[in-house]
């Protein structure tokens, strides 16, 4: 069992519980993520996971692996969407042969997201607070059990404008989530979109993205990821910049006009969804 990031409070809470069954992989998705600020735990499989939880252990949110032995996944999940509201945290899958089925079975458990191994480092981070903040909205302290249909975007109103514009990204994503449960995914196979959104998600995380890594997340092939860079580019929304650590790598960002498009785009979607 691993502990790291800032110090743990007596009640046992901490940011995010890594499950595993790959050592390697534990050390590696921990180091990401302490090094973000993040406190974590981790455990071998579901069982400890388990009596982790069963111990005290409270973690906001849960990244762990699809295929594991003894309790995979999936099962562990499905025993954690038993929990409370306020006790349920949010679950992020990992791995490296997900198919269109475990994302489907995924979303109906309620994750947060699925990223497939090797784990990009800035995506982990950007996910797992993402997912700290859809917590934070339906923890709310104040709300009533039985929530009217507007209690999310009361709750959101009293979020900064920053948390505001976060949540409203992972309210973007639940829908997109939701909607490939019902439609073909080549219906909506064009990534220019999901790309401009992940490079704004960097920008507010402090994050950089490379072209590596936002080809892979955009969900097309990369031939055609790139293609749609160079569209984005030509539309003065992206600029590629060489990365002064590591000269193999190429940064994408957006653009002044690009950021303030998408910044226009939150503050009219947010004031016509009233949060």
């Amino acid at each position: 069992m691993t502990e790291t990031g800032n110090t743990l409070d007596k009640a046992g809470a901490i940011d995010v519980l890594v499950v595993d069954d790959d050592g390697d992989t534990i050390e590696e998705l921990v180091e990401y993520m302490a090094k973000a600020g993040l406190t974590c735990r981790s455990a071998a499989d579901g069982w400890a996971a388990l009596r982790l939880l069963a111990d005290g252990c409270k973690p906001g949110v849960v990244v762990t692996d699809l295929r594991m032995p003894e309790m995979d996944g999936m099962e562990f999940a499905e025993r954690l969407s038993q929990f409370g509201d306020r006790e349920r945290p949010e679950v992020i899958f990992v791995s490296g042969h997900a198919g269109f089925e475990d994302a489907v079975a995924a979303i109906r458990l309620g994750a947060r997201d699925m990223l497939t191994k090797p784990i990009d480092a800035p995506k982990l981070v950007r996910a797992v607070k993402s997912a700290q903040l859809v917590r934070q909205l339906r923890r709310q302290p104040d709300l009533p059990a039985q929530l009217p249909p507007d209690a999310g975007a009361k709750a959101a109103k009293d979020l900064d404008p920053l948390e505001r514009k976060r949540a409203a990204l992972a309210n973007l994503r639940t829908m997109r989530r939701t909607r490939a449960r019902y439609f073909p995914s080549d219906l909506f196979s064009d990534p220019c979109w999901e790309m401009l959104l992940d490079l704004y998600d960097a920008r507010l995380a402090g994050a950089e993205v490379t072209v590596t890594s936002l080809g892979a997340a955009s969900g097309v092939p990369l031939t055609t990821a790139l293609r749609r860079m160079d569209t984005l580019q030509g539309h003065g929304l992206i600029a590629r910049v060489e990365d002064a650590g590591d000269k193999r790598r190429t940064i994408i960002r957006l653009t002044a006009p690009g950021f303030q498009a998408v910044e226009s785009f939150f503050d009219t979607y947010l004031g016509r969804t009233g949060t």
